[in-house]
């Protein structure tokens, strides 16, 4: 009988054992996890996101739906209508990612006749967000956020919704200070949030060396794997240097049609990485570029270099 009793006691404690680690294992998977997801028609909220990403880091994601919108801005407004009034529910894409997985989501939109796009209504119903923290951020014409984030809370009643971000669509180019302020009245302060998903790195040219970072993007992921990594750069415009890769970059982000100074970028339509070190009279790119990190030092360098330069990115030791 003791026998058994041991026994019993024995597997018992192994069962715990198997369910406390299968809870380690689940909570170190998901502790800290962001994802920003948005739907974006016009480019705008695209934008804001992208410069979200590059504060607090994480995974990014954008709703798409099956069926395009109309090209013509009226059209467009009238089937928003149509689609509001009847509570019709456009299909969207499957998504490469599970919001589930995740502990934070930052929810990314354009602000429709007072309140949330029917996509980012259709996104809603069909995940469900319990016991995650969603962040609303939007753009706008003017009138602000309205009833947004009210209505995302009664979707998403088991979540906890925190205050929103909003700013006008046609100064989406210049979000970084508005949500540097936001996330520090969230109590997220960027420059806390970034650091801890950065990676030092240099960047070697000829005998000069810069240094720079790394964002936790998974396309900055794939990139590191891949260092130390010499590439044939070429400037372009007094604005960039960018060379092709042998590698590919798997991501499912389109990027954007701009740049900050400093970008460490990679494009997925013609699998180059790029510095971009000045803006010139033309700011605007003719290929999306996702990103990755920063060059932290003095760009100046930039402004001496050849023609075509070998630049080398390695770890910072």
């Amino acid at each position: 009988m003791k026998k058994l009793f041991i026994l019993l006691e024995a597997a018992f404690l192994t069962l715990l054992l198997c369910m406390f680690g299968a809870y380690v294992r689940q909570a170190e998977a998901s502790a800290g996890s962001s994802l920003i997801i948005y739907y974006s028609l016009s480019g705008n909220t695209k934008n804001v996101a992208a410069t979200l990403r590059e504060l607090v880091g994480g995974d990014i994601m954008e709703i798409k739906t099956v069926h395009p919108y109309p090209d013509d801005f009226d059209a467009v407004v009238e089937q928003a209508r149509a689609e509001r009034n009847s509570g019709f529910l456009p299909p969207i894409q499957d998504l490469a990612l599970s919001p589930e997985d995740y502990d934070v989501i930052y929810l990314g939109y354009p602000v429709w006749a007072n309140t949330i796009p029917q996509p980012l209504s259709t996104f809603l119903s069909q995940h469900h967000l319990a016991g995650t923290t969603i962040v609303p951020f939007c753009t706008h014409d003017g009138y602000g956020p309205g009833r947004s984030v009210q209505v995302i809370r009664s979707l998403c009643p088991e979540a906890n919704v925190l205050p929103g971000f909003d700013m006008l669509g046609s100064q989406a180019r210049q979000a970084r200070e508005l949500l540097v302020a936001w996330l520090k009245e969230l109590g997220i302060p960027p420059q806390q949030s970034a650091e801890a998903g950065q990676t030092p790195i240099l960047i070697t040219i000829g005998e000069h060396w810069l240094e720079g970072i790394l964002n936790s993007g998974s396309e900055a992921r794939q990139f590191l794997e891949m260092l130390p990594l010499g590439i044939s750069m070429v400037q372009y415009g007094g604005r960039e240097y960018y060379g092709g890769m042998e590698q590919r970059i798997d991501t499912e982000e389109q990027g954007r049609l701009f740049f900050d100074n400093g970008d460490i970028t990679y494009c997925p339509e013609n699998n180059s990485i790029a510095i971009f070190y000045a803006q010139t009279d033309r700011p605007n790119l003719t290929m999306h570029v996702i990103p990755m990190g920063k060059v932290t030092s003095d760009l100046s360098l930039f402004d001496a270099l050849q023609q075509r330069e070998n630049i080398t990115f390695s770890l910072k030791k």
